[in-house]
């Protein structure tokens, strides 16, 4: 499993523009094989961030998400009303060290 958290500070204001057009995006990419999950929040402290959840089946079927036109032209869009973005890989905490 591949499972990452993009958190995006957004110009302040931009926030309802990012959103009218994530579903769109979000059910193409829900269609995709080894799309597990694919979600948007807004941080209940900062309107203005935005944090996404993805989990994959593995990194090859994201790789794939990442040719996809859909894919482009959505990242293109909301690139333009970043003030900052990080890009978490996260691994379910089973208890034993990694």
């Amino acid at each position: 499993m591949y499972k990452f958290i993009i958190t995006i500070d957004l110009l302040p204001g931009t926030r309802d523009q990012v959103l009218a057009q994530a579903p769109t995006a979000q059910a193409a990419t829900r269609a995709e094989a080894g799309c597990i999950a694919y979600d948007f929040y807004i941080c209940t402290d900062n309107p203005d961030r935005l944090v996404f959840v993805e989990t994959w089946q593995d990194e090859a079927a994201h790789a794939f998400h990442m040719t996809q036109d859909h894919t482009k032209r959505f990242i293109a869009f909301h690139e333009q009303f970043h003030r900052g973005l990080v890009f978490e890989t996260v691994n379910i905490a089973s208890g034993e060290k990694v």
